[in-house]
């Protein structure tokens, strides 16, 4: 939830309509939610690489601190230079993956039972209320038996004021029966 997102006394979730950011960020976290409703448990992969990049270069600076703590900077300088330069690394790295890997991307799941993975990503253009939404699926690795899957992934696009009405409550059920048919939609898709 975010800062000026609020929930009402019958639990509805009320944002401020003139900020694209609360607007994708309520219809994102519903859809990880329906999403997990049906069966999909999410994968962490893309925050486990940025957490491990992180704390790689935080580790470099701590060991640079508790030597320099003990020896004079004259002696620890070289490792100071050192564990900066790694620290600036994986958080250029970090960067990188953000912008070039995990894009748009807000969930990744995966159901064991239908044996595929589905990812959703969205994204809003400046001063345009419109929610993109990209969905893509992929059989889970290794799988023997995998159900025929899309090449290509499926786009939807509809404006905010249709899941939100002008006091800014959010229509989660009118969002989420949108969401179970585009979802039906891409797991129906044949491969093209």
């Amino acid at each position: 939830m975010t800062a000026t997102q609020q929930t009402n006394s019958s639990g509805r979730v009320v944002v401020n309509t003139s900020n694209l950011s609360e607007l994708k960020t309520t219809c994102d976290n519903s859809l990880k939610e329906f999403l997990k409703s049906k069966g999909y448990d999410e994968m962490h992969t893309h925050t486990d690489v940025k957490l491990i990049l992180g704390y790689v270069g935080v580790i470099f600076c701590a060991i640079d601190f508790a030597y320099s703590w003990k020896y004079p900077f004259s002696q620890t300088k070289w490792f100071s230079y050192i564990s900066v330069s790694i620290y600036a690394i994986t958080s250029g790295l970090a960067l990188l993956y953000s912008y070039l890997v995990q894009r748009d991307t807000f969930f990744v799941g995966y159901n064991k039972a239908k044996g595929h993975i589905v990812s959703a990503g969205s994204s809003t253009k400046r001063n345009e209320p419109v929610y993109r939404l990209t969905l893509t699926t992929r059989p889970i690795r290794g799988r023997q038996d995998p159900p025929v899957f899309n090449s290509k992934p499926l786009e939807v696009r509809r404006p905010f004021a249709t899941w939100f009405y002008e006091d800014g409550e959010f229509a989660g059920d009118k969002f989420q029966q949108e969401a179970a048919v585009a979802v039906e939609n891409l797991l129906n898709k044949k491969a093209e």
